[in-house]
């Protein structure tokens, strides 16, 4: 048996609303009471960990795995080493990889290579759409079964509202949430800065509110009808109405799709 000290940490776990300086004790790599390991030979290495926090693992719901396809920019085990170093445990991987998460044998392909070369939980999403295109929609039900824990087109912005529509109501039958990437692309055009004073004294393409505004506005009616877990992702302007509607928190789902965290 092995056992660590941590001496000496601000612990801090929302769960329990504790949130002190104290000890704690790891005993084969998992948290124990000291009654465990009292009257047992074993020796204990001690770490002061003064003026540094403990607390369970963070959970990042959006990273950019690149596997497979694009291992030169990264890989599930550099990104899930990253990730260690952080302190996060468990990070949600988008699909826009090549191929695509559009299909089970991709998603069980980021399953079995996470297990054998990640050292965090490694939960895939699926794509809303085939090839990421907004299209077609990628066989939802088939991707639940394989294991993703949400369907989104990542970067990429569904513009058919039906196609939208369709993907909701079936996540919904699959009881997955859906992560939506907010922008009419008609409305934002080639802008790369924020529409406003910079951008004209610059001399910059903008890029209005409105563009991701006007988006979230018509994915509200869907959300709403279908009764569905969705989460505007990646928009950049402040408008809290929508924002507060559109922000589901579904971490638990998350949290519960694995063991220990």
């Amino acid at each position: 048996m092995s056992a660590t000290i941590l001496r000496n940490g601000r612990v801090i776990d929302p769960a329990n609303k504790r949130d002190e300086v104290a000890d704690l004790l790891i005993v084969d790599g998992k948290i124990a009471e000291k009654s465990e390991v009292s009257g047992q030979k074993s020796e204990f290495e001690e770490i002061d960990v003064e003026g540094l926090i403990v607390a369970p693992g963070l959970i990042d719901m959006h990273v950019h795995l690149r596997e497979p396809g694009f291992s030169h920019k990264e890989t599930i085990e550099s990104g899930a080493r990253a990730a260690a170093a952080g302190g996060f445990t468990t990070v949600v991987c988008m699909p826009n990889t090549s191929p695509a998460a559009d299909n089970p044998s991709t998603i069980a392909w980021i399953k079995d290579r996470a297990a054998e070369a990640a050292c965090v939980h490694v939960l895939p999403t699926g794509a809303i759409s085939k090839n990421l295109a907004g299209e077609e929609l990628s066989s939802i039900g088939s991707l639940a079964q394989a294991g993703i824990v949400a369907i989104t087109d990542d970067g990429h912005c569904v513009q058919n509202h039906e196609v939208m529509r369709r993907a909701v109501e079936y996540a919904r039958m699959v009881g997955l949430p859906v992560l939506d990437h907010c922008q009419d692309y008609n409305l934002v055009g080639n802008g790369v800065v924020h529409e406003g004073y910079w951008s004209i004294l610059l001399g910059l393409p903008g890029w209005p509110a409105a563009g991701e505004e006007a988006m979230i506005m018509r994915r509200m009616p869907i959300s709403k009808r279908k009764s569905s877990s969705m989460r505007r992702r990646s928009a950049s302007s402040d408008w809290k109405r929508s924002s507060a509607y559109f922000s589901i928190c579904w971490c638990t789902n998350i949290a519960r799709s694995t063991s220990s965290v």
